[in-house]
Formats: C-alpha cells, structure tokens, sequence
C-alpha cells in the first residue's frame, strides 16, 4: 500500500511540476525532466503492478496446494482406516480360526 500511495504521489508531484514550469514558460527545462521523471515513474508503477499481481498469483497457488494437500491427507486417513480394518479382520479371522483347531483338537484326542 505505501508504494502505491508514493507512486500516486509522484505523479501528483510531476503534473504539479509540470504546470508550474509551464506557467513560469521554461518548456527546454519541462521537456527533459518530465521525460525522465515519466520514465521512471512509468517503470516504477510497471514493477509495482507486476509484483501485486505476482503476490496475488503466488496466493492462489499457495491456496490450491492446500486445498491438494487436505484431499490427500484425507485419502491417506482413509486408507489407513481401511488397513487397520484388515488387519484387525484378519487377526481376528486367524485367531478365532486358531481358536477351532484348537477346540476340534481336544475333542479328536478324548
């Protein structure tokens, strides 16, 4: 925000400048310092446009990676809920499995 208030200040300054020399009839004088001074002023604005757009694009892509990481670790949560779910399937598959050999063991053996 200040370097948009110092460039709309320069330009202020440069039209300014600009009557008062007209006025005062020193257009040599007018003609070389408003050349530079629109020059610089142009390029300044120029830079400071293509950073606030630059800012704003780098906020958008810093928003939608977050947006990409939320779904992915939210994919990844859910996976991993789906691995315990087997292996405590499994586990328990294997155990109660265990379990009747067990039993049907001791019944064979009386």
């Amino acid at each position: 925000m200040n370097e948009t208030k110092l460039v709309i200040f320069g330009l202020i300054t440069l039209v300014t400048a600009a009557i008062l020399l007209w006025v005062l009839d020193e257009p040599e004088i007018l003609l070389d310092k408003e050349i530079e001074l629109t020059i610089a002023l142009g390029v300044g604005l120029l830079i400071l446009i293509l950073d606030r757009r630059a800012d704003r694009r780098i906020h958008e892509m810093i928003h939608e990676q977050h947006l990409l990481i939320d779904k992915m670790h939210k994919k990844i949560d859910e996976q991993s809920e789906l691995i315990k779910n087997i292996q405590q399937k499994i586990s328990s598959s294997s155990s109660s499995s265990s379990h009747e050999g067990h039993v049907s063991s001791n019944k064979g053996g009386s």
